[in-house]
């Protein structure tokens, strides 16, 4: 990488970690973006720190035209910003954290690479109800495309609810999702539309992604965070939270 995006990896690296924040870097290309993240994960992977899968960014598909994009984005999801059915985190050190109501894939094999929604079917062991916290390393929220994936997807945390075992009954529900997200007084709606019509087609486009780029294949055992169903809301920990996603025949809630 060059001087400049080796400063940028080392800024955005230093922000995560409570330094101060840094403004978005105008002209930064998509592929340039990538490379910054691969970078900081290396590092963050040398410190010790364990990937448990991918989280899928930017599927709500009307937006793309705006962003000036033609397939979403992802990043990492690791070990110790992960919680499985626990506490939500208190977000220690968090600058203005959102939540996101998500959809999450586990994977009990590795999907073949030009897999489509068909062959992911039995690529698939489990679903759970997933809140993404996100975070800024910037001055404020906004910036490019390029600017959230690297940051990593300005992904600060996963956290899991109770899974429940895949079946054929849940991927016909996919395409069919309601979401509801509560947070105090704020709340938000959605569905499979925001997660480019099912989160099942979101892990898809994901494959197709990591193929063009030639990144790390998927493997068994990875967890899938497939995209925000409902719009982010502001996230403290202090506050009721609600969240709740619904299919024919199929519900997750906490």
């Amino acid at each position: 990488m060059s001087p400049e995006l080796i400063a940028l990896a080392d800024g955005l690296h230093q922000a995560r970690q409570g330094g101060p924040t840094l403004p978005p870097h105008p002209g930064l290309t998509l592929a340039e973006a990538y490379h910054v993240a691969a970078h900081n994960h290396r590092r963050r992977v040398a410190a010790g720190d364990a990937t448990v899968g991918r989280k899928v960014g930017h599927t709500q598909t009307a937006n793309w035209a705006t962003l000036g994009i033609q397939a979403p984005s992802w990043g990492w999801l690791y070990a110790s910003t992960t919680w499985r059915q626990s506490a939500r985190p208190v977000g220690a050190g968090w600058r203005e954290p959102k939540v996101e109501l998500e959809l999450v894939l586990r994977l009990c094999q590795a999907p073949p690479a030009d897999a489509d929604e068909a062959a992911l079917l039995p690529c698939i062991e489990a679903v759970a109800l997933g809140l993404e916290f996100v975070d800024r390393p910037y001055p404020a929220w906004g910036g490019s495309v390029a600017d959230s994936v690297a940051a990593g997807g300005v992904h600060a945390g996963l956290w899991i609810g109770e899974p429940q075992p895949w079946s054929h009954a849940i991927a016909a529900a996919l395409p069919h999702l309601s979401a509801e997200l509560q947070v105090g007084s704020q709340g938000s709606q959605g569905g499979s539309g925001g997660v480019m019509g099912s989160p099942l087609r979101a892990l898809a486009a994901l494959q197709r992604v990591l193929t063009a780029q030639s990144a790390p294949a998927l493997q068994a055992g990875e967890w899938i965070s497939t995209g925000a169903l409902a719009p982010a809301l502001p996230y403290a920990a202090a506050v009721a939270l609600s969240a709740r996603v619904m299919g024919p025949g199929f519900s997750l809630s906490v």
